[in-house]
């Protein structure tokens, strides 16, 4: 009587299993977000960088010197931002004027757009976080007459991206500090990141 039962209970387990296999049914991969919203949460100031003439010496002003020359630095352009990763397109919007469209591309976590016939580092898109971070530079350069030439020269922009001393020096005006050897001559660059966060 004991082995009749025994026998039972092993085959028992074996049919359970049998059957659970044909019920079994595959989860379907959850779908993969292709378009976010970013709106504008807060900004940072990386870094300021200062040189004056005559002499071209460095500084590191506080960051209530940048509303000298950009009295909006605090607030940036675009309110909120649009990214399509289907359709490989990033779209800014101010909120007061009309948007701008930009093809797109993703390397790693950076995003660049075309810009002017070239390629254009503009952000950080964090996937996990659901976040993207704008990145701002401010670029300010003043050369003053000079014997030879009397005309005075400024140029004052904001551009995508980060700046660095290898693109002001060598790549504008003055080839180096030393260069700036009139008093007024002034180059000031900063570079802002902007943070957006997924609505």
């Amino acid at each position: 009587m004991k082995h009749p039962f025994l026998c039972a209970l092993i085959i028992l387990p074996m049919l359970s299993c049998s059957g659970n296999e044909d019920s079994i049914a595959e989860s379907p991969n959850p779908a993969v977000k292709q378009v976010y919203q970013f709106q504008y949460k807060d900004y940072k100031v990386q870094n300021i960088s200062l040189y004056k003439g005559p002499s071209g010496h460095k500084t590191n002003p506080a960051e209530s010197y940048l509303n000298t020359y950009w009295s909006t630095y605090k607030e940036p352009t675009w309110k909120s931002i649009g990214m399509d990763l289907k359709n490989n397109s990033l779209k800014l919007v101010s909120g007061t004027s009309a948007e701008i469209n930009y093809p797109m591309k993703i390397e790693k976590d950076s995003v660049f757009v075309n810009e002017n016939d070239g390629k254009s580092f503009i952000g950080i898109f964090n996937k996990t976080e659901a976040s993207f971070t704008l990145k701002r530079s401010l670029r300010y350069i003043k050369k003053m007459p000079r014997e030879n030439v009397n005309a005075l020269f400024i140029s004052q922009k904001v551009t995508f991206g980060v700046t660095g001393y290898q693109d002001i020096f060598g790549n504008s005006i003055f080839g180096s500090p030393s260069d700036m050897n009139e008093a007024g001559d002034d180059i000031i660059w900063s570079n802002i990141d902007y943070h957006y966060s997924s609505l």
